[in-house]
């Protein structure tokens, strides 16, 4: 099977994290500066964050950031990872493989040897390109061109073209266009009946209808609460134990100095995307963009613990650290585990860790060798 089948409640809390990835990628975009650039690095790869640009060839990779990008008649040596708001890539020949993240892609009479893995609103694989995979997440996917296998994952799915092979489609609407010819199997996970239009060929459909698979009850939404609420207060213990003048450094800088703690973790956050894209370009930069990667990880991690236990030690600051820690735990656990609104108060624990160990890095860089780190303190009882 060309990917592994998983679960409609599984595949909710993916869209929900892919939506926060989005904003991410939205804010950093936007923080790109306004003039345009391009290189070109010894091995080849290009990296360009010119909105009207349309290299005619790269002996490499193709690596892309901005607003709109319209690439026509190009030919790519290897592989093409952009992102922005409308990707548009037609008459083009790729010798590796296409990924994009967009509002809008559009993918016309190109010939892909590798596969194309794609994230948007919409996304089409259209007439006349081939490729020799076809993974797509949006609102509305379409393949109208040809691949060997292919998976789908969107409100409306539409085949309308050629796959040589099987394919996965978790949907609420599946369409079979007349012009749909797959030789395996179709195995949709779709909450209504696929819409099959006549001349449509098709090997094998096996439907799984999901309307009754997402059958959390009230007690599985608790038992989530309870799980993530225990697990984070174990990491905030931890991070108490470990790192105590950390957390109550935390604590006071969010009492005392709140506004350039927010800034610095919100203008941070923004910043990873570029920074990774830049870095990524390079040979030399490919370790360090991996650093960073495992860095923003291992921040993600620990967050909601840390942001937890930092504010329950700045109301409680008179009463027991562990005490205090247990308490922001288990609170911000409950809260990342509620449905919803879980991965938004995920996003703003990021922000706050990111933000602090910011505001410490520049601190230390800043002070000069005689003065001493004067760290933010808890008001006295």
């Amino acid at each position: 099977m060309p990917c592994n089948q998983f679960p409609l409640t599984q595949r909710r809390k993916a869209w929900g994290r892919i939506t926060i990835l989005f904003a991410l990628i939205a804010l950093a975009l936007t923080a790109l500066p306004t003039a345009s650039f391009a290189g070109t690095d010894t091995a080849g790869n290009v990296l360009a964050t010119d909105n009207d640009a349309n290299p005619s060839g790269v002996d490499g990779d193709l690596y892309w950031a901005g607003q709109a990008l319209n690439l026509d008649d190009a030919s790519i040596g290897r592989d093409i990872i952009a992102a922005g708001e409308s990707l548009s890539i037609r008459d083009c020949t790729v010798g590796g493989a296409i990924r994009l993240a967009a509002r809008t892609i559009d993918i016309a009479k190109t010939t892909v040897d590798g596969s194309v893995t794609v994230a948007g609103q919409h996304v089409v694989l259209n007439t006349g390109s081939t490729a020799n995979c076809f993974y797509a997440m949006g609102e509305t996917v379409a393949l109208r061109g040809s691949a060997r296998s292919a998976a789908l994952a969107g409100d409306t799915v539409t085949i309308d073209g050629t796959v040589d092979g099987d394919v996965e489609v978790w949907a609420d609407k599946l369409i079979l266009g007349k012009n749909a010819h797959i030789t395996g199997t179709v195995n949709a996970h779709v909450s209504e009946d696929p819409e099959r239009a006549a001349g449509a060929e098709v090997g094998a459909l096996k439907i799984d209808r999901t309307e009754n698979e997402d059958t959390s009850t009230v007690n599985d939404v608790i038992g989530g609460i309870v799980a993530a609420a225990l697990s984070t207060c174990f990491v905030a213990l931890l991070l108490e134990l470990v790192f105590p003048r950390a957390t109550a450094s935390a604590a006071g800088m969010l009492h005392q100095r709140p506004m350039p703690l927010w800034v610095s973790g919100l203008l941070g956050t923004i910043a990873i995307v570029p920074a990774v894209l830049l870095l990524i370009i390079s040979i030399a930069g490919l370790s360090l963009a991996g650093a960073l990667m495992c860095g923003v990880i291992g921040i993600a991690l620990v967050s909601s613990a840390f942001a937890g236990c930092a504010i329950a030690r700045m109301v409680g600051h008179s009463q027991n650290r562990y005490a205090m820690a247990a308490i922001g735990g288990v609170i911000a656990g409950a809260l990342t585990g509620l449905p919803f609104v879980g991965d938004f108060i995920s996003g703003v624990a990021f922000v706050f860790a990111l933000g602090y160990i910011i505001q410490i890095i520049w601190r230390n860089a800043h002070l000069k060798p005689q003065q001493s780190a004067n760290t933010p303190e808890l008001p006295t009882a």
